[in-house]
């Protein structure tokens, strides 16, 4: 996950100053960000002006300013669905940038699928694209050709004021003939399905009729998914002593 998204999680002037990692058996808190000598210079450049500056630029950030749900809220939805989710033209959206946004889910997922990415107190393993997919993703990236036909990207942004300050790395979501991965960051969830039937292509950003999902649902999701693990995970001694008497 790019180094910017670390230091929103940081609180330097809180009781907590570190990062909450939490996990099914423990909860800790932690500096540390998953680093793996990967990326020449020439494609951290690649990544950052291919979708990475652009993208967490217009994120949720801490100080409540959230442009891309913004960008999303001054436009028409093309259509609101039964749950209130609005769905928009992605390239009707004034200011939106389409390839910027596919191509950060696209180097994202596929730095997942090179190897497992560990540190002291949390891993994330590798998760299991097939290597035709993996090479795909790679060609797109490098500007060699088109984003892979197999695959589909969704995106789907919080509609609420003050979305979860948290991440998720990339993960399986689901199997065939769901095949999907998805990952989270702070007010935004991105998929990435694979080999899915044409009906479940929609609605993806990545192929026609392009386009992007805003829902106040998002933030029971990510809150259900947080209060699953905190169910059976067990503080530890050095973030509890800073926890108030309530959340202890």
């Amino acid at each position: 996950m790019p180094a910017a998204l670390y230091q929103e999680l940081l609180d330097p002037t809180g009781p907590i100053k570190q990062m909450i990692v939490l996990k099914r058996d423990k909860t800790y808190q932690s500096g540390e960000q998953f680093v793996m000598p990967l990326l020449c210079q020439g494609c951290e450049v690649r990544f950052q002006q291919g979708g990475e500056d652009w993208t967490l630029a217009n994120r949720y950030r801490s100080d409540g300013s959230f442009p891309l749900r913004d960008m999303l809220q001054r436009a028409t939805p093309q259509e609101v669905r039964q749950d209130r989710s609005k769905v928009y033209d992605a390239l009707k959206v004034s200011g939106l940038d389409v390839q910027q946004l596919i191509y950060f889910a696209a180097s994202l997922f596929w730095r997942a699928g090179i190897a497992d990415w560990k540190v002291k107190f949390a891993d994330a393993p590798k998760i299991d694209l097939d290597a035709q997919l993996m090479t795909g993703l790679q060609q797109y990236l490098l500007g060699n050709c088109p984003f892979p036909s197999r695959a589909s990207v969704f995106i789907v942004l919080d509609e609420t004021a003050t979305p979860f300050r948290a991440m998720w790395c990339p993960r399986k979501q689901g199997e065939r003939p769901e095949l999907r991965y998805s990952l989270y960051i702070p007010g935004m969830i991105f998929e990435l399905g694979v080999d899915l039937a044409p009906q479940l292509r929609d609605p993806s950003i990545s192929e026609p009729p392009q386009k992007i999902v805003l829902s106040d649902l998002v933030y029971a999701y990510v809150g259900a998914i947080g209060s699953e693990l905190t169910e059976t995970s067990e503080v530890s001694k050095s973030l509890n002593k800073h926890l108030p008497p309530a959340q202890n």
